[in-house]
């Protein structure tokens, strides 16, 4: 139980490393996608969108170790949010992709950042 505890911190901490870079890229990819596109906007964003993914598992499977009470966006409406997202990624709305992206998913990625400082 003890070496699971210390694991999961462990990824916790790097989670929040990677936020460190995670959170600038898509403050960029918003900017592409508002205008500045750019021949690599497309492998880009998946980048990022693989990101999010990659801390969003790692938060579901840590959130017992982090400070949750610094996340002020609920799972379900994130949940939600994220659909949006997904549903704009298909139809490629990069004025849609940017919204979703700034107005909830950079915020909760800066909360979550907030609740890994372990």
């Amino acid at each position: 139980m003890e070496q699971l505890l210390e694991e999961k911190k462990e990824a916790v901490e790097v989670a929040r490393e990677y936020l460190e870079k995670l959170i600038p890229g898509m403050e960029t990819l918003c900017k592409e996608l508002k205008g500045d596109r750019q021949p690599d906007t497309d492998d880009f964003q998946k980048q990022c969108i693989d990101g999010l993914n990659w801390v969003i598992e790692i938060y579901n499977r840590t959130s017992d170790v982090m400070d949750t009470g610094k996340i002020r966006m609920e799972k379900q409406e994130l949940n939600a949010r994220l659909m949006e997202l997904g549903t704009a990624i298909k139809d490629k709305e990069d004025e849609k992709i940017a919204q979703v992206l700034e107005d909830t998913v950079i915020p909760f990625l800066k909360d979550l950042k907030d609740a890994a400082k372990i």
